[in-house]
């Protein structure tokens, strides 16, 4: 009866190894900020605890956010990688393969640049989230495993989010809540945004703090 009770514990502990194993495969990308009308490149992480002979995942853009480019890192490109990004109108997201050209993977703990995406924010870009799913990937003799995948937090600078409203036309000085709505004196809220019409018609915002 002993016996037969360690054997459970010893599977029992084979069995949690072989969870965290699964959950040492992780690509991701750190949140990042952009402002709108701008692009920005930022790299796909890996980060792997088996070696990785290549993978597919979906990446889904929030609205305002577009793909521009892609490109492998040089890293990727030393292990003959190849990569392929294809739009899949029905899910409305981005498929992406990286597969190698011969029988070589991406070692087993490294946490390493695959690729880059250049993405561009529109004007009326105020933030959302990037989601990777459906990762999948591959070990030297092609068993496929399944790689955590992650949500991406993209925000824009603040400032950039703070927009007077165009057909309220000030005459001298004005002041605007955060949230763009006249207010009589910024002293009704935290932080206000002051206006003023210099006589070439020019209009000059700064924000301006009050300590309540």
């Amino acid at each position: 009866m002993n016996k037969r009770h360690n054997l459970l514990l010893m599977l029992c502990a084979l069995l949690a190894i072989n969870a965290v194993a699964q959950q040492g495969n992780r690509i991701y990308i750190e949140d990042f900020e952009i402002e709108p009308g701008k692009t920005v490149s930022v790299p796909l992480m890996l980060s792997n605890q088996d070696p990785t002979r290549g993978m597919q995942f979906n990446i889904s853009l929030p609205n305002g956010l577009r793909m521009i480019d892609q490109e492998l890192t040089a890293y990727s490109e030393e292990y003959n990688m190849n990569m392929s990004c294809n739009y899949r109108k029905a899910d409305s997201c981005y498929l992406v393969f990286i597969y190698p050209s011969s029988a070589i993977c991406y070692p087993a703990d490294t946490t390493v640049a695959l690729m880059t995406f250049k993405l561009g924010a529109k004007q009326d870009f105020r933030g959302g989230d990037i989601v990777l799913w459906k990762c999948i990937g591959s070990t030297i003799d092609n068993t496929t495993f399944v790689i955590q995948g992650d949500t991406v937090k993209v925000t824009v600078p603040e400032a950039s989010v703070i927009e007077v409203p165009q057909d309220q036309a000030p005459a001298g000085e004005q002041y605007f809540n955060l949230n763009g709505q006249p207010i009589s004196s910024p002293d009704s809220v935290p932080v206000a945004i002051q206006v003023n019409t210099l006589a070439s018609g020019q209009r000059v915002s700064r924000k301006v703090s009050v300590a309540h």
